[in-house]
């Protein structure tokens, strides 16, 4: 039954802040959202490929699909199972929503049913081009990992960051040991400042706005290991050039850690600093605004994570506020988050660069 997007979202109950979520929606050709049976060994081999962790899975297994979905709940179900397969393979995908401020569970959790109802044809695609299994098996991972993160942030389960797992469902996020890598082309949007067209001028053709590059994303949960780092970055080139063909020369990296405050307050040999020491800064003095380019809507990614602040605590500490009298900092990287904040000062989210290694 078709449906209007006020039908939508009277049943849903949701604020109009998400009309255009939903009208984005009513655009996509709705595909079933196939999974396997319901606390079976199939869905706990799913459950164990993207790692889910044991609380997670076993709210999950209540939620599953079934008869106890609203019509309304299910339209939005299978078109979120639409926009993966319409967006695999594809430049520019579909704006996900965090929902981390929605109540409704069976809604908050429809783009990991989502998600999950789409590996074998995420799988398919990488065995077409000869990705190599394990590189999208750990890849996969990030869903767990996301998914313990939302609980420890709003208490719940969920994944906000359904717009950056959505990025592995397009076929253009690839984790190689420690770090992840994004192709892109080089340019000023979302959090990205890059050189503009002037100050690319005798700039090698490489670094010049429009080239083809890689971005680096750091995976949470271990230390930031200099060795695994540079294993990682060996293996990157190779690897794009090898599966896709496509050279990748630089890869650029825009995160709060390129803050060069942080060696203010880090030891010079901490893994931080020299993994700072890596990159060429393109712009030292942070004195130009990011691109700003929103991605997610209603409770999903702010302008692209440009708030440095909000950065450090999430990542630090975990939470979704920037309050440095509700934590308590114990180490010199949770105290220098706080330190800043607290002298009046900001963190940056700098962009920066550098050159991949050359294939052996």
């Amino acid at each position: 039954m078709d449906r209007t997007t006020d039908d939508v979202i009277g049943a849903l109950g949701l604020s109009d802040s998400y009309r255009q979520w939903i009208e984005e929606l009513s655009t996509v050709d709705p595909v079933p959202c196939e999974l396997p049976e319901r606390g079976g060994p199939e869905a706990s081999r799913l459950f164990d490929l993207v790692m889910l962790e044991e609380r997670d899975a076993a709210e999950l297994t209540g939620l599953w699909p079934d008869r106890h979905w609203s019509d309304a709940q299910r339209w939005v179900l299978e078109r979120l199972r639409g926009v993966i397969s319409r967006d695999l393979g594809r430049d520019a995908g579909f704006r996900w929503p965090g929902l981390a401020d929605i109540d409704d569970d069976r809604l908050r959790c429809a783009p990991v049913f989502a998600f999950l109802s789409a590996v074998p044809e995420l799988r398919a695609w990488h065995d077409e081009r000869g990705v190599p299994r394990e590189v999208p098996d750990a890849t996969l991972r990030d869903i767990g990992r996301h998914m313990e993160k939302n609980r420890v942030m709003f208490g719940r389960i969920g994944l906000e960051v359904a717009f950056f797992i959505a990025l592995q469902f397009r076929g253009y996020l690839y984790e190689l040991g420690r770090l992840q890598y994004e192709s892109l082309k080089l340019a000023t949007h979302g959090s990205v400042v890059w050189y503009t067209d002037e100050e690319a001028t005798g700039l090698p053709q490489e670094l010049k706005p429009g080239a083809s590059a890689v971005t680096i994303h750091i995976p949470e949960g271990g230390p930031l290991d200099m060795d695994a780092v540079d294993d990682s970055l060996r293996a990157a080139r190779g690897f794009f050039a090898d599966v896709f063909g496509v050279d990748y020369p630089v890869a650029i990296c825009t995160s709060w850690l390129l803050d060069p405050r942080l060696a203010e307050y880090l030891r010079p040999e901490s893994n931080i600093v020299r993994f700072q020491k890596m990159f060429a800064l393109v712009d030292p003095e942070g004195t130009r605004e990011p691109g700003r380019a929103t991605q997610g809507g209603p409770g999903g990614r702010d302008p692209a994570y440009s708030d440095g602040d909000r950065d450090v605590f999430r990542f630090i500490f975990q939470t979704p506020r920037v309050d440095p009298d509700a934590v308590e900092p114990a180490t010199s990287l949770e105290r220098a988050a706080v330190d800043l904040i607290r002298s009046g000062g900001h963190w940056r989210v700098p962009t920066g660069w550098l050159r991949l290694p050359e294939q052996g």
